[in-house]
């Protein structure tokens, strides 16, 4: 938590709300040390606003986790080092993944972006058999009652 602490923190505590940097502590949540605002009164603690907020799992394994990607370990060999169910182990990954993600799209459209000839389609319109209408149709029993006629005659 310390590391979290060092590096979230290096300005100063800050209100993740308003912004105010008078900051008083009040308190400890396990190795997570609480804040309050003097400014708003919000209370926040080292996680809150992070993509560690309100997860059960301790950074320890967070971190580990975010390392063994660099090395393309998969899933079920992380959840089976850890001892862990497979499902928090894909949520953290997926949660590691998507953030990675998003600051390396940020990164890359700052200033000004340009695109050329872009092609956007209209939808399914003028295509015959792939109108979403026609399908609900053909499920609703309208189509089961035509072709009943049919046989008929």
């Amino acid at each position: 938590m310390n590391v979290l602490r060092k590096i979230r923190w290096t300005m100063g505590v800050t209100c993740p709300r308003c912004g105010s940097k008078v900051i008083i502590g009040y308190g400890n949540l396990g190795l997570c040390r609480k804040y309050r605002c003097k400014d708003c009164c919000h209370v926040f603690n080292d996680k809150s606003g992070t993509i560690f907020y309100r997860s059960r799992v301790s950074l320890r394994v967070w971190f580990f986790i975010a390392f063994m990607l660099q090395y393309k370990v998969s899933i079920l060999e992380l959840s089976n080092t850890l001892n862990m169910y497979y499902q928090p182990v894909f949520r953290i990954v997926k949660v590691l993944r998507s953030s990675i993600y998003t600051s390396q799209i940020n990164d890359r459209l700052k200033g000004i972006v340009e695109m050329d000839e872009t092609y956007v389609t209209a939808g399914l319109k003028g295509k015959r058999g792939l109108s979403i209408l026609e399908e609900r149709r053909s499920r609703s029993g309208e189509g089961e009652h035509t072709k009943g006629i049919n046989h008929q005659s």
